[in-house]
């Protein structure tokens, strides 16, 4: 009897983009966009196969900016993810 050949599990190209880049953006502050299009702005303290810790300053749902004074840690599923990106918070030079 012949064996059995069953495929290889890949990770999706998209979940692992989207995990490559959260590990090179560890420790550094970021904007991320999900499918139903929230925007969290934070720094990611952590990251694992599947979720990105988020530190959160402020979380946009359906237009409008929510911010806390007490930061709080934000597990987001790297599946639901649409964007990551690296904000900029150097100080404008002076001329």
């Amino acid at each position: 009897m012949p064996k059995k050949i069953t495929p290889k599990k890949t990770v999706p190209k998209k979940i692992s983009s989207h995990y490559t880049k959260s590990v090179k953006y560890l420790k550094k502050f970021v904007k991320i966009k999900d499918k139903k299009g929230n925007i969290y702005t934070g720094t990611i303290v952590k990251v694992d196969k599947k979720r990105v810790y988020l530190k959160v300053n402020s979380v946009k749902h359906a237009g409008k900016v929510h911010t806390s004074f007490i930061p709080f840690i934000l597990p987001l599923v790297l599946f639901d993810l649409l964007a990551i990106v690296l904000l900029d918070t150097r100080r404008g030079w002076l001329f």
